[in-house]
């Protein structure tokens, strides 16, 4: 039974894309900067290309890191006053954790495991259990509770406040910031 399950889990690893849909997040839309961060020209948001705990130019260094929701949001507070400290905040102050609308507009609708744009946001954690991230979003319906992002699959749905999910900071790139980038 366990020789089963192995083959499964690592055919679950490999993304999957549907070549005849248009893509929701094309790699010439985002601009990376070598510093590990990312700008959306679309939406003129600047994202942490990995999720935190991890770095490199690929994600691959480093050890992913899961928060409640309420403690991603006091992390968001311990990286705006970091001054880089491992985890690079390209010397601003005003990260914060997207809300469900900016969260989903990273999502590559066309892929799945992850439905993300691997060139643009690689290496996001994958299994069921760690595939998720945080939005800022509380539930209205229930405030034990806030939305998330199954990257796995690109769903959306509530979960309590006190699981561990991963997390990826955005800020509103401003004008400075987009001549950066232009």
């Amino acid at each position: 039974m366990l020789l089963l399950i192995a083959p499964k889990s690592a055919r679950a690893l490999e993304q999957r894309c549907n070549d005849n849909a248009l893509t929701s997040t094309p790699t010439e839309r985002f601009v990376k900067h070598n510093d590990g961060l990312v700008f959306d020209k679309a939406t003129r948001l600047e994202w942490q290309m990995c999720v935190t705990g991890l770095l490199g130019s690929d994600c691959e260094l480093g050890v992913v890191r899961y928060f409640s929701w309420w403690d991603a949001q006091a992390e968001v507070t311990v990286f705006n006053n970091s001054n880089g400290g491992g985890t690079n905040n390209g010397g601003n102050t005003d990260w914060r954790l997207p809300d469900i609308k900016e969260l989903y507009s990273i999502i590559e609708t066309a892929c799945e495991e992850p439905s993300l744009n691997k060139l643009v946001f690689p290496n996001h954690p994958l299994l069921p259990a760690i595939s998720k991230s945080w939005s800022s979003t509380p539930s209205r319906r229930d405030i034990s509770q806030a939305w998330q992002i199954e990257f796995q699959n690109g769903l959306l749905y509530t979960l309590a406040n006190d699981e561990q999910l991963t997390m990826r900071l955005v800020r509103t790139c401003d004008e400075i910031c987009q001549q950066a980038y232009d």
